[in-house]
């Protein structure tokens, strides 16, 4: 595996600046009347200070190719509005948009989305947040439901209602239904944001995630938004795809984030990521070895013989790919497959003589042949 140098974020710190302060940042003030100016003044500075935070912690990913190619997506859909696009380090699968008229997209999205006509579902909704006002007439309804906008900085609604909570449901389904128009104009394939949103729900259920991503969170519930994508669709199966453009732009950083998911021995993950036919193969030579890594971590009945085919297939496709025969070697020796998993194991040394775990897979080695030969 390649090694990749990422700023780990903490979860509770992406929701402590992605969608603004949230409640650490609420403090008393007195109760005062707004007018509608002064509380889209105080709106816009607190987005200001706060996305002025997001870049001088690091948040951002940083990479000037990839956000080029977000832009230009988003350009396409909004030729008139110029909404600035820039990607988070965050394996999350999320996309949000403030009211500077900034939209941000997770990394973690990134992975999940298969080609350029998903990212612009994405991109399309996320603008028609801020073409709608939405952030604005977020805290309204908050402030309808008897949230006094006065009390506490308004940016702290905005986690509320976007980052964290999402917007209402009626104001979610308006930016579904625009943001398809918008791709529809733009000439991309509408059909292309159901299966999107499919996949996040199965890999919902797969990981039994409580709480989803604020993205797909249930504003309305993520197959009743599948349904209403295949109805603004109307029909329409033509438009861009851009399956290829798309990894072009977004490989190195799925790459990344795979290798940050396996840091995590996150195994589900892995899985709902990679077991779909031809996605080991976009990240060859460490897409199956992956794969067999997921099986590994999960650990369930016959993941064991999984893992084993999938580190096989890896070794086939790269017979010089070091890990797959480390890893295959482990499970090898566990399942009482001395041979095999000596045999692994000197093809690993001699692949890899001077990688991390070599010393231990020397004595290992060391060890089995006495078993093997006593």
């Amino acid at each position: 595996m390649r090694t990749y140098t990422h700023t780990k974020i903490a979860r509770r710190d992406v929701f402590g600046l992605v969608g603004g302060l949230t409640l650490g940042a609420m403090f008393p003030r007195p109760v005062l009347a707004l007018t509608e100016e002064a509380q889209r003044d105080r709106l816009l500075f607190e987005t200001r200070e706060n996305e002025a935070r997001l870049a001088e912690r690091g948040f951002l990913a940083g990479d000037t190719r990839l956000d080029a190619y977000l832009q230009s997506v988003m350009n396409r859909l909004y030729p008139e509005n110029k909404f600035s696009v820039r990607a988070i380090k965050d394996l999350d699968a999320n996309a949000f948009a403030v009211a500077t008229g900034n939209v941000y997209v997770h990394t973690g999205l990134l992975l999940r989305v298969r080609n350029e006509a998903e990212l612009a579902a994405i991109l399309g909704h996320e603008g028609a947040h801020v073409l709608g006002d939405h952030a604005y007439k977020g805290i309204r309804e908050a402030k309808n439901l008897g949230v006094l906008v006065a009390t506490v900085p308004l940016v702290g609604l905005v986690a509320g209602l976007t980052s964290m909570a999402g917007y209402s449901r009626d104001l979610e389904r308006e930016a579904d239904r625009v943001g398809l128009q918008r791709m529809v104009a733009a000439g991309y394939d509408p059909t292309a944001a159901a299966p999107l949103f499919e996949r996040m729900a199965a890999e919902i259920e797969a990981r039994k995630i409580k709480q989803p991503p604020y993205f797909f969170a249930d504003h309305p519930k993520l197959l009743e938004r599948v349904q209403n994508f295949r109805e603004f669709a109307g029909g329409q199966k033509t438009g861009i795809v851009s399956t290829d453009e798309y990894h072009s732009a977004t490989h190195a950083m799925q790459l990344q984030s795979l290798d940050l998911i396996h840091e995590r021995k996150d195994g589900a993950t892995l899985i709902c990521l990679l077991a779909d036919a031809g996605r080991t193969a976009l990240f060859a030579p460490s897409g199956n070895f992956l794969l067999g890594e997921g099986y590994r971590f999960r650990n369930a009945p016959g993941d064991a013989e999984l893992a084993i085919a999938a580190y096989t297939q890896s070794t086939n496709e790269r017979p010089d790919f070091a890990g797959a025969y480390g890893a295959r070697a482990r499970l090898r020796a566990k399942q009482g497959d001395n041979a095999g998993a000596l045999e692994d194991l000197e093809e690993f040394i001699r692949l890899a003589p001077d990688a991390r775990e070599a010393s231990f897979a020397r004595q290992t080695i060391d060890r089995l042949r006495k078993e093997i030969n006593p």
